[in-house]
């Protein structure tokens, strides 16, 4: 697979700018707000966060679960990383630039820049960690991100990355965490996966990991092994500063700031429940992993809050569209069934209103997002019933709808995650069966296991509609889930859709240009949507935390995977008002 087919969609970013000349981006560290009263005191220990799941491993090359994302973007850094609102900023690079074609990136290092060892990061780092990721014998996370992608470096604080395929959004996926090659450049990349690298990291970020068991990880600031603990540095040994609101970061080398906070523990948890005890004892400031509704319960403590990040993951309903199945051929079939699901209903009491109604594949927190062009698909049932009848199917005498040119009644197989794996998504899937069967439909709720949905009917077709959980990314690629090209056995086209008009208009999409092409594209392929109604969009469900008062400093903004919303990490404080 290409990286223009290829199956990984949350790799892209945000509105490339002109490409007729260099791009430079300046460096950035999160400013603090200058206080405007007395700053609580500091409170002398880590952030505590309850998770509702585990981590076994902390790699670029391994990290699956949220938790382990989660550390992986605190531990690791890119070329690029996340910056407010919906920017990108430099990282590892302090510029970068673009040629006119948009295939030929240009990424200029920061000047000595070091692992937590002590040892030097520098161009050969990039390279080993993109052709590690690109290597067919490599499956982990990241894997057909960058199989058209060739690195080289000219020195040793350059990196140019060279596209078979100008993307747009390229950007993006330059977050990817980098890996030091000098510790695992004999390790074969198809073993990187289950190397004992991720339970003994080293990173280049702001945080080390230096405790990892079942029961919970502990970060703590990443001082480079180069230097002392008595060299005056906050987290080797001396205090924090105490007026964290207005006094500027200390920097290691390399230009890692270290961060206000202590440290940071994640504390596993097998079952919601748990969690909740060590919350209402007082053990945790915070709480992720959780379903909404018991995040949204907890959030009810006093001097708790809820923290929602908007997501670009959709959760929607694909519909199997290959000639095998003719009844969801028309337009009109697809818009009726979409009208019978009761999506508002579905984001208050499986979301618990930590989701936002979708109206198009596209995030209404993108900049691609066109509200004139992605009308929304109001709830009405009986619109729904009229809307199947003018398309030519009937209802049978003894229950159920008979498609155009069909004889019996149809039976509409729904498949989706079995509750145990992806209790959310049952819910929906739940809600879904029902609202179909409320307009007279007949349908089977198939829960499956994870590999038999993907493995043995999403990629079969072997099934008649699903619910599917997309990540569609910041710079949104829909190539990947409705392309022509990718119905294939590796691919994400599910629904099988052939359609080559699509098709041009997803490709103009994704090219290169400047903003107000891109956005012309983007309307125009929004327009398509809204009138094909290829899949049913559900919802963008959001990223939910929990925590306390004390904490201050998290900013909201959209994200990618659950690991971006430490963005802004080097802003947070404890604060202690008590």
């Amino acid at each position: 697979m290409t990286l223009r087919d290829r199956a990984v969609v949350g790799v892209l970013s945000l509105v490339l700018v002109v490409l007729t000349g260099a791009v430079v981006a300046p460096s950035f560290v999160p400013q603090r707000p200058v206080s405007t009263r007395e700053p609580s005191p500091l409170t002398a220990r880590p952030y505590v966060e309850g998770v509702l799941g585990t981590a076994s491993s902390v790699s670029p090359f391994s990290a699956r679960t949220p938790a382990e994302r989660a550390m992986v973007a605190l531990v690791f850094r890119g070329l690029v990383r996340l910056g407010p609102d919906d920017s990108l900023i430099g990282d590892l690079a302090e510029r970068w630039e673009v040629d006119s074609t948009g295939a030929t990136w240009t990424f200029h290092l920061r000047p000595g820049l070091v692992w937590q060892d002590g040892q030097p990061l520098t161009a050969d780092d990039v390279l080993f960690t993109i052709e590690a990721l690109s290597d067919p014998g490599y499956e982990g996370p990241g894997a057909e991100s960058w199989r058209e992608v060739i690195a080289s470096a000219p020195d040793a604080s350059t990196v140019v990355l060279t596209l078979a395929t100008p993307l747009g959004g390229f950007l993006e996926a330059a977050t990817q965490p980098i890996a030091p090659r000098h510790l695992l450049a004999g390790i074969p990349p198809a073993d990187l996966l289950d190397d004992a690298f991720g339970r003994r990291p080293v990173g280049s970020g702001s945080f080390r990991l230096t405790a990892l068991d079942v029961r919970h990880a502990v970060l703590t600031p990443a001082v480079p092994d180069i230097i002392a603990p008595d060299e005056g540095i906050p987290g080797a040994g001396t205090p924090l500063p105490t007026d964290s609101l207005s006094t500027p970061a200390p920097t290691l080398p390399g230009g890692a700031p270290l961060p206000y906070l202590d440290g940071i523990e994640l504390r596993f948890f097998e079952d919601p429940e748990a969690l909740a005890t060590a919350w209402a004892s007082g053990q945790l400031d915070g709480a992720s992993g959780l379903a909404p509704a018991d995040a949204a319960a907890l959030a009810q403590t006093p001097g708790a809050h809820l923290l929602r990040y908007p997501t670009t993951t959709l959760l929607s309903v694909t519909l199997n569209l290959r000639p095998a199945h003719p009844e969801f051929r028309d337009a009109a079939v697809r818009r009726s069934l979409l009208a019978a699901i009761d999506r508002d209903a579905i984001i208050d009491m499986i979301f618990a209103g930590g989701a936002t109604r979708a109206d198009s594949p596209i995030p209404p927190t993108s900049w691609a997002f066109d509200a004139a062009t992605s009308s929304p698909v109001a709830f009405d049932p009986a619109a729904a019933r009229t809307g199947l009848a003018a398309a030519g199917w009937t209802e049978a005498a003894g229950g159920g709808w008979i498609a155009k040119g069909q004889s019996e009644a149809l039976t509409i197989e729904l498949v989706g995650p079995e509750e145990s794996a992806n209790p959310t998504s049952y819910a929906v899937a739940e809600a879904v069966a029902a609202d179909w069967q409320a307009i007279g439909l007949t349908v089977a709720h198939t829960p499956l296991t994870g590999a038999a949905l993907v493995a043995d009917h999403l990629r079969t077709g072997e099934f008649s509609a699903a619910v599917v959980g997309m990540a569609i990314g910041l710079d949104p690629d829909l190539y990947p889930l409705l392309a022509s090209s990718q119905v294939t056995a590796s691919g994400s086209n599910f629904a099988g859709l052939q359609d080559p008009a699509l098709d041009r208009l997803l490709v103009a999409a994704r090219a290169p240009g400047k903003d107000e092409a891109r956005k012309a594209a983007y309307v125009a392929l929004q327009t398509q949507l809204a009138s094909a109604v290829y899949i049913l969009p559900i919802a963008f469900r959001d990223e939910v935390v929990v925590v306390r008062d004390e904490l201050r400093g998290p900013q909201i903004r959209p994200i990618g995977s659950p690991g971006d919303r430490f963005w802004d990490v080097l802003t947070w404080r404890l604060a202690d008002d008590r």
